[in-house]
């Protein structure tokens, strides 16, 4: 089955409770429909119904506003909420005001499939039912509800298309400008791993480098840094001794032997003894080790133990907060489709077809957790297993993909990329300029496009500057000198 792990780009919790829940809560406006070709290269093909949801409350029919176009992906959910108040693109919505912009946000084809109704297919247990499950289709949808909208909302050539998305829709948003430039004006690609790579050690390389990040709040230094790494390389010394592992069992649970099997090691310790936020970091979150400086004014403190104590008191801390903490409400009353489970393979799938970025902890890497454990043949196991894909067949498609899109350095112009400096994904990211009409801007600090969440008086500085940031390049871009004609 696919890991937790690779269900989406959203970091996921093994906690309950510690990193962000994504309900399924009906906000905002009910979605409207457009049809879709199942297979955009195919003649002859059936269609199915994509939800879209619009926002048009300071849109002036007729006018020369631009028009925003919120960009779905894999999670969380889409749901009317994109176009009022969600963590997706609420950089855009906020500035609907300023600059009567129609606003639009599309649901990725298959990750609508807890609606049956609004499914590609009628049942993704079939095999076979994932074939149209690509990057490549969902552009293609992009391109078409554009020349739809322009139809249905009677917009012309004078209402500028303005792309945005977080995570991999923030690699939609910034391919959909580079290949329909005749229909996208321009993007803000945030925290897109636009290369795509099958072994990415620089995931857990990047985590590790967060914890000495001290600046914006961050609260992290080299010491904690390194105490952490301590903690992990003696956990993985104590797995080999019967009187470690019962150490471990005293500090931890679990039987003393439960500790020398291998996969209950890459379990336990592959991944962390504990949560360690950074792709989530918030600076302003209050429950126990919820953070990086909370984990870190533990680990930087000698009087809990050692650095094995200061990692079990943390992985405590983190255990009896989370039972405390609701994740969300009521669920939508949907029909799923058969087969949906969640939509438990969809991202798994993506991830063989397309992109790889299998995040490994292997020996001799800057992964501060137990080395070793996590490699890439257990990381990308299910690729044979639930999709019958070898390896070889993995890295061919990643390396199609990258020639497809150009990695990260694609041929393009009006492309804005911003990330995060505690964001992992950066690693795969461009984080320099690419030329005057291809910007970047790193975000000092950050996590994993926190800037498109709604805004909080709490934000670090540099997000809040980061909005003000984005709101002066799109104006750049979209100040463009340009024929139009209608």
């Amino acid at each position: 089955a696919v890991p937790a792990r690779y269900r989406s780009m959203e970091q996921a919790s093994r906690f309950q409770g510690l990193m962000r829940g994504f309900p399924r809560e009906a906000r905002g406006p009910p979605p409207r429909f457009v049809r879709q070709p199942l297979d955009h290269f195919a003649k002859n093909t059936s269609t199915w119904a994509q939800a879209y949801y619009v926002n048009d409350t300071f849109f002036q029919p007729g006018s020369a506003a631009p028009v925003f176009l919120c960009v779905g992906g894999e999670g969380p959910p889409l749901d009317g909420s994109a176009v009022v108040s969600s963590v997706h693109c609420n950089v855009a919505v906020e500035w609907l005001p300023e600059t009567g912009a129609l606003m639009f946000a599309i649901e990725h084809r298959f990750y609508g499939c807890h609606n049956a109704s609004a499914c590609p297919v009628a049942n993704l247990s079939v095999p076979g039912a994932l074939e149209t499950l690509t990057s490549r289709q969902a552009l293609r949808d992009i391109a078409n509800f554009v020349s739809y909208a322009k139809r249905e909302y009677g917009l012309t050539s004078a209402n500028r298309w303005v792309t945005f998305g977080g995570s991999y829709p923030g690699m939609l948003a910034g391919w959909a400008r580079l290949l329909f430039p005749d229909l996208i004006f321009a993007s803000v690609s945030s925290s897109a791993p636009v290369r795509a790579e099958l072994d990415m050690k620089g995931y857990y390389n990047v985590v590790a480098e967060a914890y000495a990040v001290e600046h914006q709040r961050v609260g992290g230094s080299a010491a904690c840094r390194e105490a952490i790494a301590e903690g992990h390389r003696k956990i993985g010394e104590l797995f080999e001794e019967a009187s470690g592992r019962e150490r471990l069992a005293s500090l931890f649970g679990n039987d003393a032997a439960w500790y020398a099997a291998e996969a209950n090691q890459r379990e336990f310790a592959g991944w962390g003894v504990a949560e360690f936020p950074a792709q989530s970091n918030d600076p302003a979150c209050t429950t126990a080790m919820c953070d990086i400086a909370k984990i870190c004014a533990v680990m930087t403190n000698s009087s809990t133990g050692d650095e094995v104590d200061r990692l079990a008191h943390v992985r405590r801390g983190q255990m009896q907060g989370a039972t405390a903490i609701e994740l969300g409400s009521a669920p939508v009353r949907e029909e799923p489709t058969p087969g949906y489970d969640n939509g438990a393979q969809l991202w798994g799938w993506q991830t063989c077809n397309e992109f790889g970025f299998y995040q490994t902890c292997e020996r001799g890497t800057e992964c501060f957790f137990t080395q070793g454990l996590v490699t890439l043949e257990s990381e990308m196991s299910f690729c044979s297993s639930d999709f019958g894909m070898s390896r070889a067949t993995v890295e061919a498609n990643i390396a199609a993909t990258n020639a497809y899109y150009g990695s990260d350095k694609p041929a393009g112009s009006r492309v804005f990329y911003v990330n995060g400096e505690v964001d992992p994904w950066h690693a795969n990211s461009i984080n320099r300029p690419l030329s005057s009409d291809m910007p970047a801007l790193w975000v000092s600090g950050a996590s994993h496009h926190f800037w498109t969440h709604p805004s909080l008086t709490s934000d670090q500085e540099s997000v809040v500057a980061a909005r003000l940031k984005i709101r002066e390049q799109v104006l750049s871009f979209l100040s463009f000198n340009e024929a139009v004609t209608i």
